[in-house]
């Protein structure tokens, strides 16, 4: 290939990271992130209707930028449907809409689960799945949850606090 056309080309891979399995991923993927946003986030945004909180605030922002992608499994949408029609308002409902259709919805596979099961400790099998999916996907979960503490310590996978995503992706703008 002539050294101008190689030079034109622009990469659209990269070198997936070690022990993924996979030889290379998508060269966008890299400046991708991908977020679990736990229901306490959304009950934060939604337990006032009247105000306009930071929480709610931010998740407006996330849904409107095309660097984040949202992943859910089968319990996370079950809950998010729930918590929607117990708030019963007008803001509730749009903003779990939003959410749902944005998020990719995935099926775990039962080696994530066995994995986060050592080091989540809640008798919860919603908690225990949205870490597993975590694991899979490779998302950061954003939690005030504490029974999350151990495997974010333990660096299986990567716990936000609602304030730490907050200042974390206001810092990015």
């Amino acid at each position: 290939m002539p050294a101008s056309r190689r030079r034109s080309r622009a990469a659209t891979s990269r070198q997936s990271r070690a022990g993924s399995g996979r030889k290379s991923v998508p060269a966008s993927e890299g400046r991708t992130r991908i977020f679990l946003l736990d229901t306490n986030l959304f009950v934060a945004a939604v337990k006032h209707p009247r105000r306009e909180t930071a929480t709610l605030r931010f998740l407006l922002a996330l849904l409107q930028r095309d660097d984040t992608q949202l992943v859910g499994n089968a319990f996370w949408v079950e809950e998010m449907l729930r918590y929607a029609e117990e708030f019963r308002s007008e803001t509730a409902a749009w903003l779990v809409g939003a959410l749902l259709s944005r998020a990719r919805v995935v099926q775990v596979e039962r080696n994530f689960v066995t994995v986060c099961a050592e080091h989540v400790t809640t008798p919860d099998p919603a908690d225990l799945l949205h870490a597993a999916t975590c694991l899979q996907e490779r998302a950061v979960l954003v939690s005030n949850d504490r029974h999350f503490d151990r495997i974010r310590d333990e660096r299986v996978i990567e716990v936000w606090s609602i304030a730490k995503a907050i200042r974390s992706l206001e810092g990015e703008r």
